[in-house]
């Protein structure tokens, strides 16, 4: 836990600064190592019980409810604001020719950006929360699932107030590069222990 505020705020202060990040491979080894922490420490013994239909079911229940609040968030907060801030500039009464697309108001770029962004998110992160709920630890899984929930709704909202701003003092890196390694701290606790599974079954 302590690497993970760690590296992700020195990712923070280099973005800040403009400089580079660390390089993939030392960010990969980061998520490897918290993944692995997640699937010893909290993840079951891969053999140690039989779980019945009812218990994978009240183990994805905290996380499928997250999930599903987060989507009607998405649709009320993201979707429905690109709607409203077009029609603040009238694009809807007019024809969606080259002249409209090229002179995009900023509030309205920001707002389809936004939307854009969290559709990006959405495949890995729904993959990342299920398989870590249903493999490793369903209770853990969704706080982790809330923690990035938080993140990427205080994203969208630093990111659509950033009217004016130049990227870098828009403030979305405080919770977007969190998201990125709560995310991936998800992907490869999974990762980790199907490893796991896959090794005693073989042993």
């Amino acid at each position: 836990v302590f690497k993970f505020f760690a590296t992700s705020e020195n990712v923070m202060a280099e973005t800040r600064k403009g400089g580079a990040p660390p390089p993939t491979i030392g960010i990969f080894v980061t998520y490897s190592i918290l993944g692995s922490i997640l699937s010893y420490v909290f993840g079951r013994d891969p053999f140690s019980e039989t779980r019945s239909v009812d218990d994978i079911a009240k183990e994805l229940t905290p996380t499928i409810t997250i999930l599903c609040l987060f989507l009607v968030s998405y649709s009320l907060f993201d979707v429905m604001a690109v709607g409203v801030i077009k029609a603040k500039y009238g694009i809807g009464t007019k024809p969606y020719n080259s002249s409209v697309v090229s002179n995009v108001p900023e509030e309205v770029y920001l707002a389809q950006r936004v939307q854009t962004n969290q559709v990006e998110q959405m495949p890995p992160f729904i993959v990342a929360s299920l398989s870590f709920a249903l493999f490793v630890n369903g209770n853990v899984g969704a706080i982790l699932t809330l923690l990035w929930v938080v993140l990427r709704r205080l994203y969208a909202s630093a990111y659509r107030s950033s009217v004016g701003k130049p990227l870098n003092q828009s403030g979305i890196t405080l919770y977007t590069i969190p998201a990125y390694f709560v995310l991936n701290a998800l992907l490869m606790g999974t990762v980790a222990q199907c490893i796991r599974v896959w090794y005693l079954t073989i042993a």
